[in-house]
């Protein structure tokens, strides 16, 4: 959206992220903001979107370009299962959810990170800052990316219903949580299935943990 990034439209990232030389520079440049509660449930209250991917750093440790195991080549890994706090701000706004999935993001750039459950991916999931090397054109470290074609699909938006958030109504928001979360996840699966063919990922299976 040309001319709509930091006006009604604002892509939220890792608040320690924020906090790098340079790379804090650059992101403040194009207008991203943190991705904590507050600023998050802020810009909703405004009637504004967000944009963010609720699997962050976690979902990178299972990610592993590298990683010569068939069943990994095959899988897109989604973390997603645990990710359930913007769904209950989206309640509380009566914001409307929108998947959306990015095909061939990856192919942007090469990478190697810290993935499984050892110490550094740990410390990272906690952190929100994972140790990570990448390459991109020419093959050029921390460059520009490579020429690649990014198809991203939009799914239909889930509306949810604006709910009082009280001490007497936390069962039923949990509920509503719950129930919301479930078609958020059915949703970003059948997208995907929807349009994998199209960008050649027939043979692509998604995996939501």
């Amino acid at each position: 959206m040309p001319g709509k990034m930091g006006k009604v439209l604002h892509c939220l990232t890792s608040s320690i992220i924020l906090r790098m030389p340079f790379i804090r520079h650059i992101y403040t440049w194009v207008r991203v903001s943190s991705v904590d509660k507050n600023t998050f449930r802020s810009f909703l209250q405004k009637g504004e979107s967000v944009v963010f991917v609720p699997g962050g750093v976690h979902e990178l440790t299972y990610t592993d370009p590298l990683e010569s195991k068939e069943e990994s080549k095959q899988s897109i890994v989604l973390y997603l299962k645990k990710r359930k706090g913007f769904i209950k701000l989206a309640l509380e706004n009566g914001s409307p959810i929108v998947p959306v999935f990015g095909f061939h993001i990856e192919d942007s750039y090469g990478y190697v990170a810290v993935g499984g459950d050892g110490f550094l991916a740990k410390l990272g999931r906690s952190t929100g800052v994972l140790p990570i090397f990448f390459w991109g054109r020419f093959g050029i470290p921390f460059g520009i990316p490579r020429p690649n074609k990014i198809t991203v699909a939009i799914g239909k938006p889930i509306h949810v219903p604006k709910y009082d958030n009280t001490k007497s109504n936390a069962a039923t928001m949990e509920e509503l949580v719950e129930k919301y979360h479930e078609v958020f996840l059915k949703e970003m699966e059948s997208l995907f299935e929807r349009h994998k063919e199209s960008v050649g990922w027939s043979h692509k299976k998604l995996k939501i943990i």
